[in-house]
């Protein structure tokens, strides 16, 4: 507090002041208004000068954080090949199943986003071909051929390749070493033997749409795995590639959209910056004009990846240096005028503001008393404990509920330490203004009982010491259904291992007896040839149809236990695309009719799922239609929370006695003749997998009128809790 002799001598000074500025103002005033100019303006260049440099730091910071990441996603994709060569060198022959087992078990698009596909690109020797392309027919791919035509003393075919979806399809029996830019990363990689990256290429994948320049990464697989001395002998002992195809636009989108958010960057294959060897630009014109060399901060660095070398051209945005940057050294200048101002001002109304300031206080006052009256009246009615410190940790105050919770009186409680209520002493803290800390702790009854609670702590000055409030909370109750929350997550978890391990063992460890059954029927039918009675051939045949019924039963048995269970991330899903797409890939007749009624909607949602549900929608309109010459529709309708897929057709329609059955497992309205053809499976792992997103299903149907099936897709995708539990594998059962 002022004493008493300081305040005639403030009192003077105003005075002083006052009658100065009356006098003297004008010259003073114009003199603090040249000095603090000059001092506003030296604020304003330090200023800018610190946001530049701040700005330069942070942009070599980013592309230094660019590197890193290519660099670290190649080592990635080079991980995935060396994967892959792992696999071929493990087998003598890896088959087309083994492959696309290794790609599925290892989620490469999920876990190494950018990556076009992990194929298998086999060495063909000339005199090999004819017997090379002919295998391949063998195995279901009549069209197959070796392309491009010509004769070459060696070839390669590209034979595994996936997944395998309809653009890699378009790379199926491609010759690589045809073209001069794979060769030549081919045969560095040859005779390094490491992984090496080819230069500018256009994929065989690219369509006309969304053409990107691409490049592919190669690792080469020796006979038994062995590499000699030598470059003859090297290329004699490589009987193929395990490569990565990467349209660069869909790599570097992944790398770059948490790194650069604001800087422009170009990647060019080789030292020269030529438009010819311009493999990547994250500039689009559409979006935001070129800085055409206006650039604030630009960048040039070469890239050493895998017997290749990049330079990358890296300039920042123009709005690299944000508003609210520049906004600094402006509000820099903008204040210092303010208070250039004010300083010229001030000496002719220092009274004034002296007044002014007296009825603050007095209002502050007044507020100050309305305030803790209004907190006595919140805390004497509040539920909790509040409790009241001061600065040597003893109770001031306790409302009402203290008394309650703790078991004391008032007198008891006012003065006495808080360690008589609090299991342990309280974190002290020194800073002058509130400053909130939560905290849990065991609190102490008048009996000598105790009870936990979750405290909140206020710490504040008066002006003289520091105070602290204390809100206490009961949380025994909190505590106990907690607990009982988590017991029913574990048995919930616990449930679903168990379906999952039953899945796994229904629909693999049964599979060994029905291959045996299988083969024994086979065996049968070749010992006895022509001398089998035709009833005795009949029930053999009725047999190996009934095992592969079997085996489809299990298919859709594990199918059915992961619907709702296996999430991919969100993506936006032009599903008018997706329908087109899955009536290209059904088998129908010629004269059956598909159509899409209207336009179907773009939205973001999970794709796998949903694509799974119309595919099985569709098909089974197509294979249970009574007439060649059928018409099934997909339609959409969008009524806000939820889209509603319409596939309806023209065939003989659903009794009203089998439509609440033809969702359950097992079930199908199939005439007997075409048992074999259907599993009963497919409508309930639709059923399972909408409604496990917070969807349904419905069905409308009469007979002789034809089938509507309405999915109600939710336009918000619910993840449930399953899963966050990872699926039954066999490493884990076994």
């Amino acid at each position: 507090m002022t004493n008493s002799t300081s305040q005639p001598l403030l009192g003077r000074t105003i005075h002083l002041l006052r009658d100065f500025a009356v006098t003297r103002s004008s010259a003073l005033a114009w003199c603090i208004l040249a000095i603090s100019l000059a001092v506003t303006a030296i604020a304003w260049y330090l200023s800018s000068q610190y946001i530049r440099d701040r700005a330069s730091d942070r942009f070599l910071f980013r592309v230094s954080e660019m590197e890193v990441s290519i660099e670290q996603r190649m080592l990635e994709y080079e991980q995935v090949l060396r994967g892959g060569v792992g696999l071929m060198e493990a087998s003598n022959n890896v088959s087309r199943a083994e492959w696309r087992t290794y790609f599925e078990n290892s989620r490469f698009q999920e876990y190494y986003p950018g990556i076009q596909g992990v194929g298998f690109s086999r060495v063909v020797k000339a005199d090999e071909k004819d017997a090379f392309v002919e295998s391949i027919r063998a195995e279901g791919f009549p069209e197959f051929d070796i392309r491009p035509d010509g004769e070459r003393d060696v070839y390669t075919a590209i034979v595994y390749l996936e997944p395998f979806d309809w653009r890699n399809q378009r790379a199926f029996g491609f010759d690589m070493y045809s073209e001069a830019t794979r060769r030549a990363a081919m045969d560095a990689a040859v005779a390094s033997g490491e992984p090496t990256i080819s230069g500018v290429v256009k994929l065989v994948q690219e369509t006309e749409d969304d053409v990107q320049q691409g490049f592919l990464l190669y690792l080469p697989v020796f006979e038994n795995g062995e590499t000699v001395d030598g470059k003859d002998q090297r290329l004699a002992s490589v009987v193929g590639f395990v490569y990565a195809p990467f349209r660069t636009r869909d790599l570097m989108v992944g790398i770059r959209k948490s790194n650069l958010p604001d800087i422009d960057f170009k990647i060019y294959d080789g030292e020269s910056e030529s438009t010819a060897n311009l493999l990547y630009s994250s500039h689009l014109p559409m979006l935001r004009p070129a800085s055409e060399g206006n650039a604030d901060f630009v960048l040039t660095k070469q890239l050493h990846l895998r017997g290749r070398d990049w330079t990358i051209h890296f300039e920042s945005q123009p709005d690299f240096i944000s508003g609210g940057e520049s906004a600094i050294s402006l509000a820099v200048a903008f204040i210092g005028l303010l208070v250039d101002v004010l300083l010229f001002l001030v000496i002719g109304s220092i009274g004034r503001q002296q007044r002014q300031a007296e009825r603050i206080a007095e209002q502050m006052t007044s507020e100050f008393r309305k305030a803790q009256k209004q907190f006595q009246a919140v805390c004497d009615t509040a539920h909790d404990p509040i409790v009241l410190l001061d600065e040597s940790r003893q109770v001031v105050y306790g409302n009402p509920a203290t008394m309650d919770a703790f078991g004391f009186s008032e007198d008891e409680v006012v003065g006495t330490s808080a360690s008589r209520l609090f299991e342990r002493s309280l974190r002290t803290e020194e800073s002058a203004s509130s400053s909130i800390t939560d905290d849990e702790l065991l609190c102490i009854r008048k009996d000598g009982t105790t009870f936990p609670a979750r405290i909140s702590i206020s710490y504040w000055h008066d002006g003289e010491q520091q105070l602290a409030a204390i809100i206490v909370r009961d949380v025994t109750e909190q505590r106990r259904v907690d607990a009982l929350i988590r017991q029913q997550i574990a048995e919930l978890s616990r449930s679903n291992r168990d379906l999952d391990a039953f899945a796994y063992v229904a629909s693999h460890d049964l599979r060994s007896p029905l291959r045996n059954i299988k083969h024994l029927a086979d065996w049968v039918t070749e010992d006895t040839g022509d001398q089998l009675p035709v009833e005795s051939a009949e029930h053999l045949k009725t047999l190996k149809q009934c095992i592969d019924r079997m085996e489809q039963l299990l298919d859709d048995l594990l199918q059915y236990s992961r619907a709702g269970r296996v999430h991919d991330r969100l993506m936006q899903v032009n599903t008018n695309d997706l329908v087109t797409r899955i009536f290209a890939m059904l088998a129908k007749p010629d004269a059956m009719q598909v159509c899409i009624d209207g336009e179907l909607p773009t939205f973001l949602t999970l794709k796998a799922p949903l694509e799974t549900c119309l595919r099985n929608l569709i098909n089974n309109a197509i294979k249970h239609h009574d007439r060649a010459d059928g018409r099934v529709c997909v339609s959409a309708i969008d009524d806000g929370e939820l889209i509603q897929f319409i596939v309806e057709d023209d065939g003989p329609g659903i009794a009203s006695r089998f439509q609440k059955k033809v969702f359950e497992i097992f079930r199908t309205v199939a005439p007997n003749s075409d048992w074999k053809n259907s599993s009963g499976m497919g409508l309930s792992i639709i059923k399972k997998t909408v409604e496990t997103y917070g969807g349904k299903i419905e069905l409308q149907s009469e007979l002789g009128q034809g089938t509507r099936f309405i999915l109600h897709w939710p336009r918000q995708i619910v993840m449930p809790l399953e899963s966050v539990e990872p699926p039954v594998s066999a490493e884990s059962e076994g």
